[in-house]
């Protein structure tokens, strides 16, 4: 029986031989491993950008819910009592915006 060297080929070429390593392959162990370590990248990169989108800034809600289902209020004192409980106006606007909205009192 002859025996080569590891990269002689019989022949008498060079060539490359296939030497295995691993016998066997991964285990178990080494699957369950991965597939965690999987899961917690995955889970880590769902976190960092679910925290990202809730730092935005949400300009699109303000507007659709001032919109609100039957679209923006039409009464000048809806829109006053919006704006009020926006914070766009301060308290001393609202009671004059509301004294000057206020149908005049009935002459009596």
């Amino acid at each position: 029986m002859d025996t080569y060297p590891p990269f002689r080929q019989p022949g008498g070429g060079f060539g490359f031989v296939p030497i295995e390593l691993h016998h066997g392959g991964p285990g178990a162990l080494a699957w369950a491993t991965f597939a965690l370590v999987l899961l917690l990248v995955l889970t880590v990169g769902v976190l960092l950008v679910a925290r990202t989108a809730a730092r935005r800034p949400r300009r699109w809600m303000r507007q659709v819910a001032f919109a609100g289902p039957g679209g923006p209020p039409r009464d000048p004192l809806d829109v006053l009592r919006w704006r009020y409980a926006r914070g766009e106006i301060g308290r001393d606007e609202f009671v004059q915006g509301v004294s000057d909205l206020a149908p005049p009192p009935p002459p009596g």
